[in-house]
């Protein structure tokens, strides 16, 4: 894991709050520092956080296994081909293939990918 990403999950988390980011945070500071954070024993004692407290135990988990936080998906921080933004959410529609084959050769038509094409086109239109 870079320190970009670090920084971009460990912002997440704070959006999600409560004992589950108090959680996250240790757990992704273990898995971004190593064992160099925190001893073995308190490791062990946060990994085992369940009942009253499973929130921050499932928080501690998902960060040391450097997963992204509850409620976000994987791509958090990568940033989407303009490179202007953080793609941090994700859209899907249903059309027919010959739609996406129209899509798909004005994009390349254009030289650009279809996500970047259909941003730029939906960003356009909003204007």
């Amino acid at each position: 894991m870079n320190e970009s990403k670090f920084k971009t999950y460990m912002a997440a988390a704070e959006a999600v709050g409560g004992d589950y980011a108090t959680g996250y945070h240790r757990g992704l500071r273990r898995h971004y520092h190593g064992e160099q954070f925190g001893t073995e024993a308190e490791h062990q004692q946060w990994l085992g956080l369940d009942g009253h407290r499973q929130d921050m135990g499932d928080g501690y988990r998902d960060g040391f296994e450097g997963r992204p936080p509850r409620g976000f998906h994987g791509n958090l921080g990568n940033l989407h081909a303009q490179g202007e933004l953080p793609a941090d959410t994700q859209m899907q529609i249903r059309l027919n293939s010959q739609l996406k084959a129209k899509f798909v050769k004005q994009a390349q038509r254009e030289g650009m990918k279809l996500s970047a094409w259909v941003l730029k086109n939906l960003d356009a239109a909003c204007d």
